[in-house]
């Protein structure tokens, strides 16, 4: 009578069951075979093999063994396999099995339940070629910005040369009001070149942190000295509230990190005021930017870390920024196992948190002084580049700066410059990318070996490329991105040549 009550219920069941004996004979099968595999319950009944005959040839052995299993006493769920439908065509499945016993305990033999999930396999397939087509067009994306990025940098590095060259030279009032207005163009342009690098940098795994015990008031000096006078300007109230915490992080990317919420604020903010504070809990400070400005809605919070992404800009205004801040952010973040989070209100304004662990003490290195003058009268410098052009900025630059130097446009070049050369050089810079697959590495290894010193090098990249710069890095050299603005270049020249 169970046995009896239980086929008919199975009958009505949607998936498909099938009835073995303790023997591995089938017993009974539902209707549901039929919609699942085309093959009717009789036609079932009268296979040589049942349920094998209908298991795909790659998984019928991997049945069998199961079958077997289930015969033995073991219970399972949701093990899938492959089904060869009446029609041909290929189906999916998953099937569960258990014991069963009668109201004495004895063996009756065993259930099976399976579930069409076809439509699931479908839809991890789908997944699947979307991701694969996601991530070629990632691919695809990322070749397309590092050669554009490289091919503009180029120019951008021989206009900041040459800007620096023109400055020397006395102008005229208008002359002097152009020469401002081109230097502004060359550091908008150079704004976000500089964001693709930092991001690059950060993809190819080359920045490690130095870990410090670093000062939140120290960090908000230096960002309030940054940011007053643009606030000023823009009538908004900036305020910051430091206490005497300590946290442990990279005094840098902490302050980078900082720095580019507290610009975002700004940029989204109209009127009202920015509010930079900190608080302490549990072993942890959260460094918290508070604004009263456009705010962010729920469905965009999780997009705003996304490269290229802004918040109500669809004209891509230049005075809200570029749409790096926040991805930078994100991944300079996860570096320092600081946590980011953001509580936002439309039209009200937006916070953001900066989490970090408290430092135990507050050992904290001093800031190194900058100099601000260099002296680079007779020293000796090799330059490398196969762009006439950007050889000859760099030149005008170093000769401006009263260095003797060594130029050629190719290893082979360098080397025949410095064999008629009565000197050696004491620094060795050198573009990265030169002709016929060679590097400026290659060249600076091939001076250092002709000379028979170990000569200090600075490598010049306008590759933005993971793989590029992280062979760049590589190197042992020091690595500057085009294009460089001269000061910092100068400085560059100055630290290498006095060994700091």
């Amino acid at each position: 009578m169970r046995s009896d009550l239980f086929e008919i219920v199975a009958n009505y069941t949607y998936d498909w069951e099938s009835w073995f004996l303790p023997d591995g004979r089938v017993r009974w099968i539902n209707p549901a075979v039929e919609r699942m595999t085309g093959f009717t319950v009789d036609e079932c009944l009268d296979m040589a093999d049942y349920p094998l005959d209908i298991v795909h040839a790659e998984d019928r052995a991997a049945v069998k063994t199961l079958l077997q299993s289930a015969l033995s006493g073991t219970s399972g769920n949701d093990v899938e396999f492959r089904i060869s439908r009446k029609d041909g065509k290929t189906g999916w499945a998953a099937v569960s099995w258990q014991p069963m016993v009668d109201a004495d305990g004895k063996q009756l033999g065993i259930r099976t339940s399976v579930r069409d999930i076809s439509w699931r396999k479908r839809a991890e397939e789908a997944l699947r070629l979307a991701k694969s087509d996601a991530e070629r067009a990632d691919k695809a994306k990322s070749r397309f910005l590092a050669a554009a990025s490289h091919d503009l940098r180029q120019p951008l590095q021989a206009i900041g040369l040459y800007i620096a060259a023109l400055a020397c030279h006395p102008l005229d009032d208008a002359s002097q009001s152009i020469l401002d207005d081109i230097r502004k163009c060359l550091g908008a342009s150079s704004e976000l070149l500089e964001d693709l690098v930092d991001i690059s940098r950060l993809d190819a795994g080359v920045v490690v942190p130095e870990f410090a015990d670093v000062a939140i008031a120290d960090v908000f000096e230096l960002l309030e000295k940054s940011f007053q006078r643009e606030a000023d300007a823009r009538h908004i109230e900036l305020r910051f509230v430091p206490r005497s915490l300590f946290v442990r992080a990279d005094p840098g990317i902490l302050g980078r990190i900082l720095q580019n919420i507290v610009s975002n604020a700004l940029h989204y903010t109209a009127k009202g005021r920015v509010l930079v504070g900190c608080r302490s809990r549990n072993g942890a400070v959260a460094m918290e930017v508070w604004d009263t400005g456009i705010g962010i809605a729920p469905e965009e919070k999780e997009h705003i870390f996304e490269e290229f992404y802004q918040v109500d800009n669809p004209a891509r205004d230049r005075r809200r920024g570029i749409g790096l801040g926040l991805a930078i952010v994100r991944r300079q973040a996860a570096l320092i196992g600081a946590r980011v989070s953001v509580r936002s209100t439309p039209g009200k304004g937006s916070v953001f948190s900066i989490t970090l662990p408290l430092a135990e003490s507050h050992d904290c290195a001093a800031p190194a002084a900058e100099d601000s003058e260099f002296d680079f009268k007779g020293r000796i410098i090799a330059i490398i580049d196969d762009e006439p052009l950007q050889l000859n900025a760099l030149q005008s630059f170093l000769s401006l700066h009263q260095a003797r130097v060594i130029a050629g446009e190719s290893i082979i070049d360098i080397l025949k410059q410095l064999d008629n050369a009565s000197v050696q050089p004491e620094l060795i810079i050198a573009d990265y990318r030169l002709e016929a697959g060679m590097t400026g590495a290659d060249a600076i290894a091939a001076v250092r070996f002709r000379i028979g010193k170990p000569v200090p090098g600075i490598l010049v990249t306008g590759d933005t490329e993971p793989q590029r710069i992280a062979e760049a890095e590589a190197s042992g050299c020091w690595l500057l991105h085009k294009p460089v603005d001269p000061g910092k270049l100068a400085k560059t020249i100055d630290q290498v040549l006095i060994g700091r």
